[in-house]
């Protein structure tokens, strides 16, 4: 297997980050500094680079530092095809990038962050995401197959608005995408399931809690049929109930709906993550960038360490941001680490 490895980034008027160019290596990477140095906003950066979005949205403000009318976003990549350069730039209100696709696929790059445990305890529609993202990097064509059903769903939604007059053309075609979306992602969970269980038993961690799909899975003359059914409810509403936002994963215990404290709901959200990761990198051979922001907040030394631990034997390149003088970086880093310390968006290579 492939790792994606981000060598150089440079970050130019980005959050507090005024114009920051630095190369990288495999292995870990701490970034260290106070609150609001400019920690996660590089990780940040290296997720715009990605996914071409900030994981932290609006609320944190622009992305553009203040005063500045643009941000840029340059990363040099060693990737599975040869070394590449990929880049984001926002200015105006529009966002560019080049290449305008396939960045994620150059440098596939997870996240844990303060939000990981809501993969576990948060709305149905995070999971959703969560399974379909993976889905979608797991099996190429998944992304062609969503496409259409949001072409033939958009068609069916415009007849039903018109008055659903005359033939109910856009029923079968719907049906069929829908069939093939539900088959997909069950054959995805039962795999990703499989993983789950196994990371758990061989780490011996929640070797009681199974991954459970609360989707459901119907043919296509099945769909055809509930189809006509709701059709005149459809029609009031305006658009199809029925459709592929209803799917949902959850976690059980002995049957039961798994709840655990915020902490234990944060380690979960890492082995989902772990376990996708083992499985998506297993059929495609390129293994993902880690950014682990803020990894001891709401988790025990111990529990930070065994994370770490795994992250670790993964192989993967993986940032970490730390505060200075806590736990986590004394007792985690290890002699290979790089170490960079961050004041005021200037990012300096510790030596010692």
């Amino acid at each position: 297997m492939f790792n994606a490895t981000l060598k150089r980034i440079r970050v130019q008027r980005f959050r507090n980050l005024r114009d920051v160019d630095v190369d990288f290596r495999s292995g870990a990477t701490w970034i260290v500094g106070a609150n609001a140095a400019g920690k996660t906003a590089l990780l940040e950066s290296i997720y715009c680079l990605s996914r071409g979005r900030s994981f932290r949205g609006r609320r944190f403000g622009s992305l553009i530092e203040r005063g500045e009318t643009s941000a840029r976003i340059e990363g040099w990549l060693e990737a599975s095809l040869g070394d590449a350069r990929i880049s984001w730039a926002s200015a105006r209100g529009e966002v560019t990038r080049d290449p305008a696709q396939g960045a994620e696929t150059k440098l596939p790059v997870r996240l844990i962050c303060e939000w990981t445990h809501a993969l576990v305890e948060g709305e149905p529609s995070l999971r959703r995401r969560f399974i379909d993202w993976n889905l979608m990097l797991w099996d190429r064509s998944a992304g062609g197959l969503f496409s259409r059903f949001r072409r033939v769903a958009s068609q069916r939604n415009a007849w039903l608005r018109a008055g659903a007059r005359g033939q109910a053309v856009w029923d079968e075609p719907y049906a069929v995408a829908l069939s093939e979306i539900s088959r997909l992602r069950a054959r995805f969970f039962e795999a990703f399931a499989e993983g789950f269980r196994a990371l758990n038993a061989e780490e011996d961690w929640f070797r009681e809690i199974e991954a459970c799909w609360d989707g459901v899975i119907a043919g296509q003359d099945e769909l055809v049929s509930r189809l006509a059914e709701m059709r005149p409810a459809d029609q009031e509403r305006g658009f199809t109930y029925l459709g592929i936002s209803r799917d949902d994963f959850s976690l059980r215990l002995d049957g039961n709906k798994w709840v655990g404290s915020r902490g234990q709901s944060k380690v979960l959200g890492c082995v989902l993550q772990l376990a996708a990761e083992q499985l998506v990198s297993g059929e495609n051979g390129v293994g993902a960038l880690w950014l682990v922001d803020d990894l001891d907040a709401e988790l025990s030394p111990e529990w930070s360490q065994r994370v770490v631990g795994l992250l670790r034997r993964n192989g993967s390149q993986v940032f970490y941001t730390a505060l200075p003088g806590k736990e986590l970086l004394a007792s985690c880093r290890t002699a290979d680490d790089a170490v960079f310390h961050v004041e005021h968006g200037d990012l300096l290579r510790a030596t010692g």
